[in-house]
């Protein structure tokens, strides 16, 4: 059943489509009256629109977007890799309390210090406020199909909606970051950042050549406490692409081990990875209840160091205290590191990739 705030958001933009049609009916007259004597209609042309593929649909965009909404922090990555700053935001974890991000290098995780804006908070990707985007007029809205898909239609009622699904999937940000920049106006500018992520990889390649020669075999696991159950991460996927494009051969889950209803593992299934020469650990306790506050100017962590302390301190803690994770042989020759499942598998992105690559030197070559 709709909710009162929902229902009123679909009077108010009902209210808001009528209003375009007779705004744009009356601009059309006025314009044909006169006021464009040469009769010049080609900044209206069809030309200057695109129908952009994406998973929900194909949408027309025109022009060049400049007031551009991203309706998760993945779609803020892709959106800056191409020098594109957005108007508002929301949050997969939204633990900044105030109606802008005033301060987005204190209050935005992983990605604010690449602001040069003070983004509209939208509140949380799953919930995002409605009436605050409305007021914003924005021209392009991009976000995630499995957060968002729901709201697609009242979304696209604002203004032309991209969503894409499986941000995780091999391949599919570079087709994302495509569909965006084609999108802005500036197809061109994805291949560019595409080759600069590329080269980036290559040259770590280069640099772990030793590392994955003596110790090939790496597992990435996603926990918040072993005992709990855990992920073993799909080398097929965005995470299996980058750490094998290193050279790393990724352990995979288990044959016969995967349950669609339910993906996590028993921590007695851990021992049969044990081939593993390394592993990383990805905390990703989402409770923003429990040791998150309102990362404001003020505050003495920033939104990144309190995720990194909150995701990343109670999956080491879990970890050492577990005795059948302590058995394995990576654990016994102190190859075991831990990072967030927020950066590792939330960003899927240029900037993404960056950071994940940056972590990666911490941990095997002590950059």
């Amino acid at each position: 059943m709709l909710t009162w705030k929902r229902i009123a958001s679909w009077l108010m933009l009902s209210i808001l489509t009528a209003s375009l049609v007779v705004g744009c009916g009356l601009a059309a007259n006025h314009h044909g009256s006169g006021d464009d004597p040469t009769g010049d209609t080609s900044t209206q042309s069809a030309s200057a629109c695109r129908v952009i593929e994406h998973d929900l649909g194909e949408t027309e965009v025109c022009g060049e977007p400049q007031k551009v909404v991203t309706l998760s922090l993945h779609m803020m990555d892709l959106l800056l890799s191409l020098d594109k700053q957005p108007i508002a935001s929301t949050m997969t974890l939204n633990i900044h309390q105030g109606d802008s991000f005033d301060n987005p290098a204190q209050q935005i995780p992983y990605l604010g210090d690449r602001l040069t804006t003070q983004p509209v908070n939208l509140g949380s990707d799953h919930t995002p406020s409605i009436e605050r985007l409305f007021a914003l007029e924005p021209d392009l809205i991009i976000g995630e199909a499995s957060r968002s898909a729901d709201e697609y239609d009242l979304l696209s009622q604002i203004a032309p909606t991209l969503l894409w699904d499986n941000r995780t999937g091999q391949g599919n940000w570079q087709e994302s970051l495509r569909d965006i920049a084609m999108a802005l106006g500036q197809g061109e500018k994805a291949e560019t950042v595409i080759q600069q992520v590329e080269a980036r990889i290559a040259d770590v390649r280069a640099d772990f050549a030793e590392v994955v020669a003596t110790h090939p075999n790496l597992l990435v696991l996603g926990a918040n406490n072993p005992d709990e159950g855990f992920l073993v991460i799909d080398p097929d996927g965005y995470l299996g692409e980058l750490l094998s494009s290193i050279g790393f051969q990724l352990i995979p889950p288990p044959p016969g081990a995967l349950d669609a209803a339910n993906p996590l593992m028993s921590i007695e299934v851990l021992p049969t990875l044990n081939e593993a020469d390394s592993i990383i650990v990805l905390g990703w306790n989402a409770d923003v209840d429990e040791g998150l506050e309102n990362s404001d100017a003020s505050s003495d962590e920033s939104a990144t160091q309190q995720i990194e302390s909150h995701q990343g301190r109670a999956i080491q803690q879990n970890w050492q205290a577990n005795a059948i994770a302590q058995s394995l042989t990576a654990s016994e020759e102190n190859r075991v590191y831990f990072a967030t499942f927020y950066k590792w598998n939330g960003l899927n992105g240029p900037a993404g990739a960056e950071l994940i690559l940056a972590e990666l030197r911490q941990f095997f070559l002590g950059e």
